[in-house]
Parts: C-alpha cells; structure tokens; sequence
C-alpha cells in the first residue's frame, strides 16, 4: 500500500508543479527607476538645479506571466514639494495587478523675491521692499509672489522677518473700513441729511453693514459701507 501511495504522489506531483504558473519578479529598483523617469519629467527645467533622493520604495513584487508594463503616475497636490510619493502602476497582459509607491526627497533652490528688512503686521504692500533671495522652493507652504501687482490694496496680515520668501499667504486685502478706523457718517431724517464723524467698532467692505460710535454719541449705531471709510446709518 505504501508503495502504491508512493507512486501515485510521483506521478501526481508534477502535474500540480506543471499547473502552477511560473511568477515573474518586479524588481524594487525597476520601479524605483521607472518613478525616477516620471519625476525628472515633472520636474522639467528644474531637473538640472533639484537635489532628489529616494527615501522610501517598495518591496520586490511578484506577479503572474505575461506582458508586463509598469508606469508612473504624477503626483497629486502642490508642486514641487519637499516629500514626494510618486504611484506606480503595474499591469500585467494589459490588466493593473499590482499598485506600490516610491518616495523622494526633493529640493529646488532658485532665487525669489525676499523682504530686505523686517516688517510688522498692517505694513501696507506698497511701502515695502523686496530682493532676490536664495530659497528652496520645494519646501514653501505657500504660493509666490511673483508680480508687485499682485499686492495692490493689501497689507501683512502677520510680521514678517528680513530674508523670508513673499508669499501670497502674508497679506491681506485692507478692507473698506477697519476697526478703530475714523469714518465720515451720513446719516438721513426724510429731507434732511446729516454728515458727521464716528470711530468704526467693526470691520467690512462696501455693502457690510458695521457698529460706529458716532462722536458724541453714548452707544453705537449700525451702518451700511458705501465707500472706503464711508458709512450710512441704517434704520
């Protein structure tokens, strides 16, 4: 009975091992090449000045026989970045079976306008200063600014220190009327028509309706923005 039992696994052994599909083996630093590729094309002209490092890749992987393709995909969000994860795509006979993603490390260094001296919140854009300065571009959590036009009626909306890249995150528009901001108040009874002084307890721009603090008066009153610091009284 052993003997049978013996013969019948020797001959059934290598039809199971003749049924089993030879795998194919994709190699951690093909993928890591082929992602490369894709990141140096995203990268365009700032291949030649971008300091890049592989800081974390899949795996070898395994799959069935057939045609293999592996792509890249381009990354998603900001660009460039200081941490990349770039996808990649891996297709066998046409059909995605396997997904993996390789990062990078990379760093862009180009010279982009700086402030020249530090500069406190509410500076207004137009009195400021700026100059090339050496920056990683990679690494900015904001966007640039690349056209003084692009400040017109804004201010810092926090300080700023000499050095620092200009970014469209540092300002904000100057609103119509401002806290604390002396306004010429109008005011309308019928025919008759009223033109005073008053102190703006809130902020807005044209059509915002704000609390003033009329001169004189002991409480304040609501008023609608008709025009930089100019107010309405409202009912």
């Amino acid at each position: 009975m052993r003997r049978l039992l013996s013969a019948v696994l020797l001959v059934t052994l290598p039809l199971y091992a003749s049924a089993s599909p030879m795998l194919q083996t994709v190699a951690s630093a093909r993928m890591v090449d082929v992602a490369r590729s894709e990141l140096d094309a995203c990268l365009g002209d700032d291949k030649a000045v971008a300091q890049v490092s592989v800081v974390g890749k899949p795996e070898d992987v395994q799959v069935l026989p057939g045609k293999l393709v592996i792509n890249a995909r381009k990354p998603e969000g900001r660009w460039p970045r200081a941490r990349v994860g770039m996808p990649v795509d891996i297709s066998v006979n046409g059909e995605m079976v396997r997904s993996a993603t390789v990062w990078f490390a990379v760093s862009v260094h180009h010279d982009i306008p700086g402030y020249t001296t530090d500069a406190a919140m509410g500076t207004v854009a137009s009195t400021l200063k700026f100059a090339p300065h050496d920056a990683d571009v990679a690494a900015l959590q904001g966007g640039l600014v690349t056209d003084p036009h692009q400040l017109e009626g804004m201010r810092l909306r926090h300080a700023v220190l000499a050095g620092s890249p200009v970014l469209l995150e540092d300002f904000e528009h100057i609103p119509d009327v401002d806290r604390q901001q002396r306004v010429d108040v109008l005011a309308s009874y019928g025919v008759i028509k009223l033109e005073t002084k008053g102190t703006a307890i809130g902020r807005g721009n044209t059509g915002d309706t704000v609390l003033v603090l009329v001169d004189g008066a002991e409480s304040p009153v609501r008023g609608r923005i008709t025009d930089k610091g100019v107010v309405q009284v409202v009912d």
